[in-house]
């Protein structure tokens, strides 16, 4: 399972492209993508600031997602300043999702979900190991 948090800044000036971009984005992935648990965004208190909630059954099903056709395009790049992803864990007693794990990809993955992994590896922080 993976779940992580997307931190997104827009380039000023493509506000009302970019939830244009991900209303279709989040129809497509959810209409094509068995494997969504959670997909979501919402706008943030600083200007031009969005998040993503994004839910897995797992760190393949993430990175098919980062892979699908329809995620490349429009060009996010010229809409985005600045994205950084966290990966989070849930705390069992106060969340459904399950946790988040970075086991190795199956031998038979495809060379663009391996490339995947490089770009957006997985991390699973040492001190969640014990928590539940």
């Amino acid at each position: 399972m993976t779940t992580l948090l997307a931190h997104i800044t827009v380039k000023p000036g493509f506000e009302a492209q970019w939830e244009t971009a991900i209303a279709g984005l989040v129809e497509k992935t959810m209409a094509n993508e068995t494997e969504v648990i959670r997909y979501e965004y919402w706008k943030g208190q600083a200007p031009r600031t969005w998040y993503a909630l994004l839910s897995f059954t797992s760190k393949q099903a993430f990175f098919v997602h980062q892979d699908a056709d329809y995620h490349r395009a429009p060009a996010y790049g010229e809409m985005i300043e600045n994205i950084s992803l966290e990966f989070v864990d849930p705390v069992s007693t106060a969340s459904p999702l399950p946790r988040t794990e970075n086991p190795d990809l199956p031998a038979d993955a495809p060379d663009s979900i391996r490339e995947w992994e490089e770009l957006s590896p997985v991390q699973v922080a040492a001190w969640w190991q014990d928590r539940k």
